[in-house]
């Protein structure tokens, strides 16, 4: 008996009107047309659209988005639904984490930020990968991004601008392929999700 698997992209299309990080440029495209061929130029932040961080985000001579390890990124993952933002320990706490599980969170509202707390609860739990819905797992008007640095200190690479709500709570295989960008701190990705 052949089963078909069900399919969630969960990637956030690019487009010039998307939401971008407080103080980065708009995505902007300029096609032409010449001898019959389509050429389009896109000028856009790494971190615009759905995209993984490396630690060289936020820590000088860390490795890079080239570096990531790709089995981090791809393998058994489970959204958890947050109650509220900021998430702290006590509602990580609460959610149906396994070891080295690939952690999605779908936003209550909005994005879903993280206090330092429900960070260092992640590590606790020993994941592989934090993805949020929302722009990142720290508030914008945090400039030291600690949640960044906590998670990425740990090699935990985060999966930023996903698009979950047409996705329950459970447990899924993700598959996310970041394109291969030595010495850049960050790499669009396109994400799906299959049960």
């Amino acid at each position: 008996m052949i089963r078909s698997a069900r399919t969630w992209d969960i990637s956030m299309p690019i487009t010039e009107s998307m939401p971008v990080y407080p103080g980065d440029p708009s995505p902007g495209f300029t096609t032409s047309l010449a001898d019959g061929v389509t050429l389009t130029i896109a000028h856009l932040s790494l971190h615009a659209g759905t995209h993984v961080d490396a630690p060289l985000h936020v820590f000088p001579d860390a490795p890079d988005a080239g570096q990531l390890p790709w089995m981090r990124l791809c393998g058994p993952a489970c959204v958890v639904q947050a109650k509220s933002s900021p998430v702290d320990a006590d509602q990580v706490g609460c959610w149906p984490l396994r070891d080295r599980d690939r952690v999605l969170v779908r936003a209550a509202t909005g994005g879903c930020v993280f206090t330092a707390d429900g960070a260092r609860a992640l590590l606790g739990r020993d994941i592989l990968l934090l993805g949020v819905e929302g722009l990142g797992p720290d508030k914008d008007d945090d400039p030291g991004l600690p949640v960044h640095r906590i998670l990425l200190s740990a090699s935990v690479p985060l999966l930023e601008n996903l698009c979950l709500r047409d996705v329950l709570p459970g447990r899924y295989l993700l598959t996310c392929l970041g394109l291969p960008l030595p010495g850049r701190e960050a790499a669009w990705v396109r994400a799906v999700l299959s049960c």
